[in-house]
């Protein structure tokens, strides 16, 4: 089974018996699309809902998107539930659903990870997120936000009808995973030293002996920043970043190279 081929490496991930499922409530079906559109899903990724429920959206995922998914869900009962909902969506050979516990999946390979779990999960979650994921994975949350990492983008989503559990309106917040770009950098006479707090940049720089400073953004490998006389638009790419770089409106292609 091609589409999901990468389960086998979360099988091992058996859940724990002690661990209690969570209550379950399901996400509005509205907000599933809404959930998946904003993660701007498509037929090359990998959906991995964690705390996946009835299966709702790792089907949607492969019904309306073309994606790949997987469910992890620790209730056995909700497991099964799901297999048959996929198979009456007839997207079976496009998703799995696995009995396992969230805090130890293997997360590696996806490129879109959904969550509605409680906060007390997420905040514990949310280490392995933004260090297992490849930079630009996107991170869609219903309800509930990330404590100290700010949302890339929320919205507030006016459900047709109240739902159980919630009422008549919905939070949704994205997150992209910034590369790593903390550090000192440098390309010819121009060094920089980049202070990254998640995606967020405060940069202080140097061209020869005249310093500058700057502010800048990560959205997954893309690099933005700015300041007095200074502005760079480029890519991390492994040791390098490479981009445009304008000084005192002159701009120029440069790579610049990790010097730490």
């Amino acid at each position: 089974m091609r589409a999901v081929a990468f389960l086998l490496l979360a099988l091992p991930l058996v859940a724990r018996a002690e661990q209690e499922a969570p209550p379950f409530v399901t996400t509005p079906d509205e907000v599933v699309e809404r959930m998946l559109e904003l993660a701007g899903t498509a037929a090359g990724d990998v959906v991995v809902d964690l705390g996946s429920g009835d299966g709702r959206i790792v089907i949607a995922a492969a019904q309306k998107f073309g994606a790949r998914g997987v469910g992890i869900e620790i209730d056995a009962r909700l497991v099964a539930r799901s297999r048959d909902n996929a198979r009456l969506a007839n997207v079976a050979e496009r998703v799995a659903f696995v009995r396992g516990d969230v805090l130890l999946a293997d997360i590696s390979q996806a490129s879109v990870v959904t969550i509605y779990l409680l906060p007390q999960l997420i905040d514990r979650l949310q280490p392995r997120l933004l260090h297992e994921l490849q930079p630009g994975t996107r991170i869609v949350s219903h309800a509930f936000a990330m404590t100290g990492w700010q949302p890339d983008r929320v919205e507030t989503m006016r459900l047709a009808q109240r739902h159980p559990g919630q009422g008549d309106a919905s939070l949704i917040f994205l997150w992209i995973v910034p590369a790593s770009a903390r550090g000192e950098w440098q390309a010819a006479d121009v060094r920089v030293t980049l202070h990254q707090n998640f995606q967020e940049l405060d940069i202080e720089g140097s061209v020869g002996a005249r310093p500058f400073a700057a502010q800048g953004r990560m959205s997954g490998r893309d690099i933005a920043w700015e300041g007095k006389g200074a502005r760079f638009r480029g890519r991390i790419e492994g040791a390098r970043m490479v981009g445009e770089l304008m000084l005192d409106g002159r701009a120029e292609q440069v790579v610049f190279s990790r010097a730490n």
